[in-house]
C-alpha cells in the first residue's frame, strides 16, 4: 500500500481531531450526517453523478437549521486546517530542500544572479542594485480577512505544533502531548465565535498591523537580510553595506479615509502616537539586550572619544539610547491617554541619530572584536532600525479629489472670487500655482466650513504637527486632472505642514489610467510643481477600480500602457519615477505571484523600486510566521533585481494592436452585462451573499462608498468577494472570452503562442485567467440561480454560465502555450481535492439564504450566523476572498 505523504498525513490527522471534537459537542448522530453528506458530495463530484448530486441537495434541504449551522462551521474549520497544513509543508519542504535555509526562493536568486554575470551585468551592479532597492509594503485595513483575530492566533499555535511535531527526537510520550495539545486547539476553535459581532474601529486595525509587525516581520528582517547577503556574497565575494535597506513597511490603517467616515484626523494623530510608542518600547528592548551582551572592554579611538576613560564603552555609550527610548514611551503613552508629561531627557526623533550611534558600536566592534560579534551584536538593530524608522509604519493619507476640491471652493466662495469648482482645468491651475507661489496665507481665519471640509482641514492641521518621520504620502483617490495635485499641495502651505508630504495621484477607472500621462505631463510643465517635486514623484496605479470598471483584460492593458506613459512622460521631464501598485489579493484586483506580476510590467518603470499594498487575507498569508515572511521578503527582492536588471521585452507593434483590438471588445462585453443590462444589480444582488458581507465586520470601511446606488456605489472588494462567493468569478473573466475569440476568428493563434511564450505581461494575464477558470463551477452558480434568482433574472443567469463555458473552451486554446509548472499542477490538485467540500459549503450557503429570503426567515440568529459563517468557509476553499 502506498505511503501517504506528510501533508496528506497531517491533513488527515487534523481531520479526525476536528471529527473527535465535534462527536464529542454535537453528538455522534449529528457525525454521521455530516460522513454522509460529505461522501455524497465526493461522489457527486468524482463521477459526474447527478443522482448523488441531487440526493445532496434533497438532504440538505431537509436539514435544521442548527444542523445547517453546524455542518457549516465543520466544513469551513477543516478547510482552515486543510490550509494550515499545506502553508506549513510548502514551508517544510523549502527547508528540507537544502537545510537551514528558504531554499526553494533561494533557489530562484542563485538562479537569476549568475544569469545577470552571464549576460554582462557586473558584481557591482548586482550588489549596487540590491543596496539601493527601495521597496515598501504598505499595510492596508482593506477588509477580505474573514477570521478573526482570535482565530488566526490559534492557527499560529497549531503551526507551531506542527514544526515540533516533525522532530524526530521527540520521545512517544511527546509525541502524544504534541498531538493533544492540537486536539485542545481544535476544540478551542469548535466552541469559539468564528463570527465578529462588533465591526473593528480604525485604531483597532492599525493595533493590528502593529502586531503582525511584532509578531513576525519585526524578527523576520534581520534575518532576511542575513540570507540575502549570504547569498550576494556567495556569488559576488561582498557583503551589502550595513546602511541597506532594501524593503521597508508603511500603512493605510488609520490614514486611509476614502469613503470610510471612521477615519477622522483624531485617529491618525493615535496611530501615529501608538506607531511610535511600539517603536520606542521595541527599541529599548533591543539597546538593553545590546547593553546586556557587550561587555567587551577595549573599542576604537572613535567610540573611546566619544565616551571617554570608562571600563565598558559600549555600555556607557547605548545606556543614554536606552533611557531616550524609554523616556520617548512614557510621553507617548501620555499623548495617547490624553495627560501632560514634561520629558526629562529628549526625546528619540531622527533616526540617523540613532543608525549613527550604531554604526560606530559596529564599526569598533569589528576593529577590536571581530565581524562576527560586531554583527552578531549591533547588526540586527541596524537592519532594525534602516527598516522600520522611529514609527515602524509611516502611515500614508489617503482622501478622495472632491473633498480637497470642496475645500478649495469653499474658500474661494467665502473671499467671492467666485466658485472653484466651476472653473475650467486651466483657471484652477493657474489660481493654485499663484497661491502656492504667494507669500501671503489664503485661508481665511473666520471661515466657517460644513463639517467634510473641516475635516479635511483639520487632517492636514494633523499632518502639519507630526514628526517628518511619521508619514509617507498623501495620496488621491480619483484623481482626474493636474490640479487635483496642486490643491492638496496648497492645502498643506495653508495649514502650515513644513516639510510638505510627497502628493500621489491615483488613477484609478478607464479613462483616468489612459489619461495619467498627459496629466503629469502638464503638471511637470509647471516650474513651480517641477521645483517641488525635487527630481521625484510617485503615482498609484488602481487595479481594483478600473478591473470593476472596464473588466479584467481591457482594464490590464490600460494598467500597462499608463505605466508606459508614465515613464516616458517621467524620463522626458528627468523625473525618477516610482509607481505604487495598489494591488489585492484576488485575479479581479491585479493579484497573483508577484515576480510573475513585476516581470509583466513595462520595461524600465521598475528600475529598482516600487510600492506595492499588502492588503487583507494577503498579510495573513505573507506574513504569519517568521519563515513565511523571510520567504516573501526575499521573493519581491529577488523580483526587483530581475525586473530592474534583466528587462522584460518591448512588444511588438502587432502585440500591441491585437492587445488594442481585444481591449476594446473586451470592455464592451463586460459594460454590455454590467452597465448595459436593467437587471443586472438585481440578479447580482439576488444570487450573492452581497448583503451579508455588510454584515460580517471583516473591515471599518463601509461595503459602499455611499448608502444610496448600485454597483457603480459598491466598492470593488466585496464586487469580487460576493462573485467569488458562488464560484461564477465574473469580474476575472467577463469580456475575456469574446476578445480571445474574435482574435482566433482573425487567424492570430499563433501570434497569442508567440504573446504567451515571448511577452511576461501576456503569459501572465492569460496564467491568471487559467488560474479563475480553474476555480469557476458553472453547475455551483446555476444552483444559486435555481434558488434565489426571480424568473425575470434566470435568463441573464443562463447567459452568463453560456459565457462562462464559452470563455473556458476559448481561453484554453489560447492557454495551452503556456508551460507546465509545478505550481499550475499543485493548483488544480488542490482544487480536485477542495472541490467536494467547497461543493458542500455552497449548497449550504444557497440554502440559508433561500430560507432568508424565500421563506421570509430573515431574522433568525441561528441562520444569519450560518450564512455568514458559509462566508467564511468558501473563502478558505478558495483560498482567497476580495
Amino acid at each position: 500500500m502506498k505511503q501517504k505523504s506528510p501533508l496528506k498525513q497531517d491533513i488527515k490527522m487534523l481531520g479526525a481531531l476536528l471529527g473527535d471534537t465535534i462527536k464529542t459537542q454535537v453528538g455522534q448522530e449529528f457525525f454521521d450526517k455530516l460522513e454522509n453528506i460529505r461522501l455524497l458530495s465526493k461522489r457527486a463530484r468524482k463521477n459526474d453523478d447527478e443522482a448523488a448530486d441531487k440526493e445532496l441537495k434533497d438532504l440538505i434541504r431537509g436539514l435544521s437549521n442548527e444542523e445547517l449551522k453546524n455542518l457549516v462551521r465543520a466544513f469551513g474549520q477543516f478547510l482552515n486546517l486543510a490550509n494550515l497544513a499545506e502553508a506549513h509543508h510548502f514551508m517544510s519542504d523549502m527547508k528540507d530542500f537544502e537545510e537551514g535555509a528558504l531554499t526553494k526562493h533561494l533557489t530562484k536568486l542563485t538562479q537569476i544572479i549568475p544569469e545577470l554575470l552571464a549576460n554582462g551585468r557586473s558584481k557591482e551592479e548586482i550588489i549596487n542594485t540590491i543596496a539601493g532597492m527601495n521597496i515598501e509594503l504598505v499595510m492596508t485595513a482593506h477588509p477580505t480577512e474573514v477570521k478573526r483575530r482570535t482565530w488566526l492566533h490559534k492557527h499560529a499555535q497549531i503551526n507551531t505544533l506542527l514544526d515540533q511535531k516533525e522532530n524526530y527526537r521527540m520521545t512517544p510520550s511527546e509525541q502524544k502531548d504534541n498531538i493533544n495539545r492540537i486536539a485542545v486547539l481544535i476544540t478551542s476553535l469548535w466552541e469559539s465565535d468564528e463570527i465578529r459581532r462588533v465591526r473593528p474601529t480604525p485604531f483597532e486595525e492599525a493595533k493590528w498591523g502593529l502586531a503582525i509587525i511584532e509578531d513576525t516581520v519585526w524578527d523576520a528582517v534581520p534575518r532576511f537580510m542575513l540570507e540575502l547577503d549570504a547569498i550576494v556574497e556567495s556569488f559576488t565575494g561582498e557583503k551589502l553595506p550595513t546602511w541597506a535597506a532594501p524593503i521597508k513597511f508603511a500603512s493605510w490603517m488609520g490614514g486611509d479615509r476614502d469613503g470610510n467616515p471612521n477615519v477622522t484626523h483624531e485617529t491618525t494623530e493615535q496611530v501615529c502616537l501608538r506607531n511610535r510608542w511600539t517603536a520606542s518600547d521595541l527599541y529599548h528592548k533591543e539597546v538593553n539586550k545590546a547593553i546586556q551582551r557587550i561587555s567587551e572592554t577595549d573599542c576604537s579611538a572613535e567610540l573611546r572619544a566619544i565616551v571617554g576613560d570608562v571600563h565598558e564603552p559600549y555600555r556607557v555609550f547605548l545606556r543614554p539610547f536606552r533611557a531616550r527610548f524609554l523616556e520617548t514611551k512614557k510621553w507617548t503613552q501620555a499623548q495617547l491617554e490624553g495627560k501632560s508629561y514634561e520629558p526629562q531627557l529628549p526625546l528619540m526623533e531622527d533616526i540617523n541619530e540613532f543608525l549613527d550611534a550604531l554604526h560606530i558600536c559596529h564599526r569598533s566592534l569589528v576593529e577590536c572584536s571581530g565581524k562576527d560579534l560586531a554583527d552578531a551584536s549591533v547588526l540586527k538593530i541596524i537592519r532594525r532600525a534602516s527598516c522600520f524608522g522611529l514609527n515602524i509604519l509611516k502611515l500614508d493619507v489617503r482622501q478622495e479629489s472632491t473633498r480637497h476640491s470642496d475645500v478649495i471652493n469653499a474658500i474661494t466662495e467665502h473671499l467671492e472670487l467666485g466658485s472653484y469648482d466651476e472653473w475650467d482645468e486651466a483657471k484652477k491651475q493657474e489660481f493654485l500655482v499663484r497661491e502656492l507661489k504667494s507669500k501671503r496665507p489664503l485661508l481665511p481665519r473666520d471661515i466657517q466650513f460644513d463639517a467634510d471640509c473641516q475635516e479635511v482641514v483639520d487632517t492636514v492641521k494633523t499632518i502639519a504637527k507630526q514628526p517628518e518621520e511619521a508619514l509617507g504620502a498623501y495620496v488621491i483617490s480619483m484623481s482626474r486632472a493636474a490640479s487635483d495635485v496642486l490643491a492638496v499641495h496648497l492645502l498643506q502651505k495653508e495649514c502650515g505642514v513644513k516639510k510638505p508630504l510627497r502628493v500621489a495621484p491615483l488613477f484609478e477607472t478607464l479613462e483616468d489610467l489612459e489619461n495619467s500621462g498627459e496629466i503629469m505631463d502638464t503638471l511637470f510643465g509647471i516650474d513651480w510643481y517641477k521645483g517641488a517635486s525635487h527630481g521625484e514623484q510617485e503615482v498609484m496605479i488602481g487595479y481594483s477600480d478600473s478591473g470593476k470598471d472596464a473588466g479584467k483584460l481591457a482594464a490590464s492593458w490600460a494598467q500597462y500602457t499608463a505605466q508606459e506613459a508614465l515613464h516616458q512622460v517621467s524620463e522626458k521631464h528627468g523625473i525618477k519615477l516610482t509607481l505604487f501598485h495598489g494591488r489585492g489579493g484576488s485575479v479581479g484586483r491585479g493579484g497573483g505571484p508577484v515576480e510573475h506580476a513585476l516581470m509583466s510590467q513595462p520595461p524600465g518603470t521598475v528600475d529598482g523600486r516600487m510600492r506595492v499594498t499588502e492588503q487583507g487575507e494577503v498579510l495573513q498569508a505573507k506574513y504569519s510566521t517568521i519563515d513565511v515572511a523571510c520567504h516573501n521578503l526575499l521573493l519581491y527582492v529577488t523580483a526587483v533585481l530581475q525586473a530592474t536588471l534583466a528587462k522584460p521585452p518591448v512588444p511588438k507593434p502587432e502585440w500591441r494592436e491585437l492587445m488594442d483590438k481585444m481591449s476594446v471588445i473586451s470592455c464592451d462585453a463586460y459594460r454590455d452585462i454590467v452597465r448595459g443590462r436593467e437587471n443586472f444589480v438585481k440578479y447580482f444582488r439576488q444570487v450573492t451573499p452581497e448583503q451579508e458581507l455588510g454584515r460580517l465586520h471583516i473591515g471599518s470601511r463601509p461595503a459602499k462608498r455611499k448608502k444610496s446606488g448600485g454597483i457603480e456605489s459598491l466598492r470593488a472588494i466585496p464586487w469580487i468577494f460576493a462573485w467569488t462567493q458562488i464560484r461564477l468569478m465574473l469580474p476575472s473573466w467577463l469580456g475575456v472570452g469574446e476578445a480571445l475569440k474574435v482574435a482566433l476568428e482573425d487567424g492570430k493563434h499563433d501570434q497569442l503562442q508567440e504573446m504567451i511564450q515571448d511577452w511576461p505581461f501576456f503569459y501572465f494575464l492569460m496564467d491568471m485567467i487559467d488560474m479563475v477558470m480553474v476555480k469557476t463551477d458553472h453547475r455551483v452558480a446555476k444552483y444559486y440561480d435555481e434558488i434565489l434568482a426571480d424568473d425575470d433574472v434566470k435568463e441573464l443567469g443562463l447567459e452568463l454560465r453560456t459565457k462562462l463555458k464559452q470563455t473556458l473552451e476559448t481561453s484554453q486554446k489560447v492557454v495551452a502555450g503556456l508551460s507546465t509548472q509545478e505550481e499550475r499542477v499543485a493548483l488544480r490538485a488542490s482544487i480536485k481535492v477542495r472541490n467536494p467540500y467547497a461543493d458542500t459549503l455552497n449548497y449550504l450557503q444557497g440554502e440559508c439564504m433561500r430560507r432568508l429570503y424565500k421563506e421570509n426567515q430573515d431574522g433568525d440568529p441561528v441562520l444569519e450566523d450560518a450564512v455568514m459563517a458559509t462566508i467564511a468557509g468558501i473563502a478558505a476553499a478558495m483560498k482567497n476572498t476580495g
